[in-house]
């Protein structure tokens, strides 16, 4: 008789139905063989979780993960009217999905994908750039600080080879949660079952995790932490970098003076410099090149610094300005293109590109004294974000409607900040004020702009805890 270890399933049953509690003396019991075409997952029966959070703590500690990052999250759902009201939990880590957005995005190649379908992370190649967070839809990687990178869920890689089960699944009281392997080509074609109420859309990632549902689920529900609605971390060093390199671009399409075409050079310079305090581990920055075939973010960095250097030549050679300035338009569409992911939906969108281009058309031409063509640049950027409010309007989810509700209520008082200073500049430039003034006035307005960009945006995010705080960056 074959023995499997408690928590190990082999197919897509109910776990509870397919688990052997028996561990037998004097030797391990063997993991699952894969056969081929399969991989590892998680298993999870949300009627079986008592929200315990159990497994938090056993990750937390398998792991020696320091206060303040986890990898696996308890959070709660609920529904019904009064009095017939339901609350179920859902326990998560890492999906190790099939397509997994985190291994497409970052620009290191830090994340690879095993034979055993897990998603490993390689801590030695990381640079904390925190790009993989922005494009998982479960915000599962999570910057850990006493390391400067970010770590995630490996399915307790090392206890498998041994034979033994994943922490979080060793400590579920319930036996909740569970590890069983799935045919990859049959969970392409269906992987429904990954599909619970309040996750992010399962086709985004494919991801592999099977949910088993309670019976008596209500048709409507929210996420117990929806209330606790919270603005995103600034990234001052982002802010930098995409301002600065776009009033580069907007000088340097429309430069005629060696002072002008020297501008250029030192804000692309200067910007490209600033953005290494993004990274948490900056003597690695140059490791962010590697993902050219496949991360905006690396092709970001090179365009940009290509165009630096083509800026500083433009400076000793004239003709070299208008090639500048196409590289710098690379660049530019490259910085806006990394930011349009599925798992932050107020980026996720063409209005995006136009408005880093807005802002390069608003800013660069103020200084070059082409203050008509900056007015008109301002303006355009200010229909790029109300158009971005309609669009995100039409949805009721929170990473939806809830950027709008930050940018127009939370922070109304910057908003309207950023609209005078536009009306400023703008009035200004058609009345013929002075052409420092509205250049100060417009890259304000830009500056705050971009600042709300950041701290407005309402990551795609599994459910939290009524009672948790944000944390390392999740909701």
């Amino acid at each position: 008789m074959s023995i499997r270890p408690r928590g190990l399933v082999e197919d897509e049953s109910p776990p509870r139905s397919r688990t052997v509690e028996v561990e037998p003396d004097g030797h391990r019991p063997e993991l699952l063989a894969l056969d081929a075409g399969e991989q590892y997952r998680f298993g999870f029966d949300m009627g079986a979780c008592i929200g315990c959070h159990s497994c938090e703590v056993a990750c937390a500690e398998q792991n020696g993960l320091p206060a303040g990052t986890v990898w696996r999250r308890v959070g709660e759902i609920e529904g019904g009217d009064h009095p017939f009201t339901r609350r179920f939990h859902l326990s998560m880590s890492c999906n190790h999905c099939l397509e997994p957005a985190c291994l497409q995005g970052c620009p290191t190649g830090a994340y690879i994908k095993l034979d055993n379908g897990i998603v490993a992370h390689q801590a030695d190649d990381c640079i904390g750039c925190q790009y993989c967070t922005w494009n998982c839809p479960y915000q599962v990687p999570a910057f850990q600080p006493d390391r400067r990178i970010v770590t995630k869920c490996d399915m307790c890689q090392p206890r498998l080879a041994e034979g033994l089960k994943p922490a979080c699944v060793g400590a579920c009281p319930t036996n909740a949660i569970t590890v069983e392997k799935v045919n990859v080509a049959e969970w392409r074609a269906d992987h429904s079952a990954a599909d619970a109420p309040e996750l992010p859309d399962s086709s985004i990632t494919l991801s592999t995790t099977r949910i088993t549902l309670p019976e008596g689920v209500p048709l409507e529900t929210f996420a117990a932490s929806s209330w606790n609605l919270r603005p995103e971390h600034p990234h001052w060093p982002l802010v930098w970098l995409t301002v600065l390199s776009q009033v580069a671009l907007g000088v340097s399409a429309t430069a005629s003076t060696t002072t002008h075409r020297f501008t250029a050079f030192a804000l692309a310079a200067v910007a490209m410099a600033g953005a290494l305090l993004h990274l948490g581990r900056p003597a690695h920055a140059w490791k962010a090149l590697r993902g050219l075939r496949r991360s905006w973010l690396s092709r970001e960095v090179a365009a940009l610094s290509v165009y630096a250097g083509a800026a500083a030549g433009a400076v000793v050679v004239p003709e070299l300005t208008v090639p500048a300035a196409v590289l710098g338009g690379v660049g530019v569409y490259a910085s806006a293109r990394l930011y349009v992911v599925p798992g932050r939906p107020a980026w996720n969108s063409p209005l995006t590109i136009v408005r880093f281009f807005a802002t390069a058309l608003a800013t660069g031409p103020a200084l070059t004294g082409h203050v008509e063509l900056a007015a008109v640049g301002a303006v355009l950027a200010v229909f790029a974000s109300v158009a971005n409010w309609l669009r995100l309007s039409r949805r009721d989810e929170q990473s939806w409607i809830g950027s709008v509700q930050l940018e127009l209520h939370w922070f109304r008082r910057w908003s309207i900040v950023r609209f005078a200073l536009v009306a400023l500049g703008v009035v200004a430039a058609i009345a013929g004020g002075s052409a420092v003034g509205i250049a100060a006035a417009l890259i304000a307005a830009e500056v705050v702009a971009r600042w709300l960009f950041f701290v407005t945006v309402v990551p795609l995010n599994m459910p939290g805890s009524f009672w948790r705080h944000t944390v390392a960056g999740q909701r």
